[in-house]
């Protein structure tokens, strides 16, 4: 290769070819003689770049490699391959104060890529977030994680995939449109809620050894029931260990009491969406119409989707996505029995409700609680208290307290067929018969769950007033 004597600055010249450049400054000095200010002059550059180039020439060869970059012609393949450890490096910082140790990228990396938490930087955040909350059931090893990954911030976690190449694979709309389910600022809180069901136990959601500890312990609850207001994204939650018709009417109508509980007005109408599962009502019209007669005390009914094209259920199944990223797979480690599973699902169900920001439509990054204080619920807190049970243990309860909803509707019925009939003894003894627990079920109910009190002393003068007018 040649090395021409046109005049160019240093900085246009290295733009062309920085390794002949450097050679042409070399030889100017060693061969022709010059000096380094003369060098520096005639190429526009500081001398002290020009000793460093020099400094660099006497250290990285020796004289047999010196003597053939100096006086032999080089071909532009030999110049690049020769002259390469003068080639100039890219100004990257060794390290940065305020990037992750080294402790929290390994423990990100493997969370990653062995535990199944293969959602994107924003996700990992709320996700360790998530893991560093202490209720209580934590090992020591996780304490000593939580101690790494308290301070982590979003940005190191996005340095983190970045440098680590973690990658997930995005899922894009076919035609790039994004189509609201419903207008959500015509919506008033709980005018729409989804009902639900989740299968605890997901084998390409849950890494192999939490599976395995749901599927082998009888005192874990396999089945998540789920009911999610779509204006708030406000969700009720409760567990069991099977699926039936049963669990699922008197959970739907245990909300609907406490929904109307906290001051709902009745003249808003609420209605309910769910699938064809054997855990509601199987797709059945006349069972159907039997729920719609029971809710129709609360101004609620429910349908069922419909089924190849109603995508209204896609707003309930994102959020069962979240159950296994936010809670199962983060906090599934912590849970050696039926004890710390109810401390551990009472904890995510608060962090569902109060402490995670949501980004669907008309949320703008606000709490489900943020959601309803803004759209003036006042006592929005009190929602919160909803409990978190096991229905299996609860069960009883639940219908002593949704007893009361079959006995209007049985003294609306008898109030319509006797019309003329005055209160008799007799019909004591079919309220009696029919409805054995109304002794005793008003007490029990009132211990158990405190909030239902104002309701379920409205509904029991209602009766009265009832049975008093006939």
């Amino acid at each position: 290769m040649t090395i021409t004597n046109d005049i160019m600055s240093y900085k246009q010249s290295i733009k062309t070819d920085e390794l002949a450049t450097k050679l042409r400054i070399i030889r100017k000095v060693l061969v022709d003689n010059w000096s380094q200010a003369q060098v520096a002059k005639y190429f526009i550059i500081h001398r002290n770049s020009v000793g460093n180039i020099l400094r660099l020439f006497h250290r990285g060869f020796n004289d047999e490699e010196k003597e053939a970059l100096l006086y032999k012609t080089l071909s532009q393949e030999e110049l690049h391959i020769k002259l390469s450890p003068l080639r100039n490096k890219k100004p990257i910082p060794k390290s940065n104060k305020r990037s992750a140790t080294t402790e929290q990228e390994v423990l990100i990396t493997n969370y990653f890529t062995q535990r199944n938490m293969k959602g994107g930087s924003r996700r990992m955040f709320l996700t360790v977030k998530r893991m560093c909350v202490q209720i209580g059931t934590e090992d020591d090893q996780m304490k000593e994680e939580i101690k790494i990954l308290e301070n982590l911030s979003y940005a190191q976690i996005k340095g983190i995939y970045k440098r680590n190449k973690l990658k997930t694979q995005k899922v894009r709309v076919y035609n790039g449109t994004r189509k609201p389910l419903y207008d959500y600022k015509a919506l008033s809180c709980f005018e729409r809620l989804h009902y639900d069901t989740k299968d605890i136990l997901d084998k390409k959601a849950l890494p192999e050894a939490i599976y395995k500890k749901f599927d082998l312990c009888k005192n874990l609850p396999v089945i998540e029931w789920n009911i999610i207001d779509v204006k708030t994204r406000f969700r009720f939650i409760a567990y069991s260990h099977a699926r039936t018709s049963e669990f699922g009417l008197h959970f739907l109508l245990l909300v609907m009491q406490y929904i109307r509980a906290m001051n709902i007005p009745i003249e808003q109408k609420i209605i309910i969406g769910t699938d064809n599962g054997s855990e509601f009502y199987s797709g059945s019209k006349t069972k159907e119409a039997k729920w719609n007669e029971l809710l129709g005390i609360f101004n609620a009914s429910i349908y069922s989707y419909n089924l190849g094209f109603d995508v209204r259920k896609n707003l309930i199944e994102r959020s069962h996505r979240t159950d296994d990223e936010a809670f199962f797979v983060p906090r599934g480690r912590f849970i050696k029995g039926k004890k710390t599973f109810l401390l551990e699902a009472e904890g995510y169900t608060q962090y569902w409700n109060s402490m995670r920001p949501h980004q669907g439509i008309e949320m703008n990054e606000m709490t489900p609680l943020e959601k309803l204080e803004t759209c003036g619920i006042y006592n929005a807190k009190k929602f919160l208290e909803f409990p978190t049970m096991i229905l299996e243990d609860h069960i009883s309860q639940i219908k002593k307290s949704t007893e009361i909803i079959r006995l209007n509707i049985y003294l609306n019925n008898y109030k319509q067929k006797h019309l003329n009939i005055t209160l008799n003894p007799k019909f004591l003894c079919d309220l009696k018969a029919v409805f054995k627990n109304f002794d005793e079920f008003a007490q029990k109910v009132l211990y158990s769950y405190q909030t239902l009190v104002l309701l379920i002393v409205f509904r029991l003068l209602l009766c009265i007033s009832l049975k008093l007018k006939m």
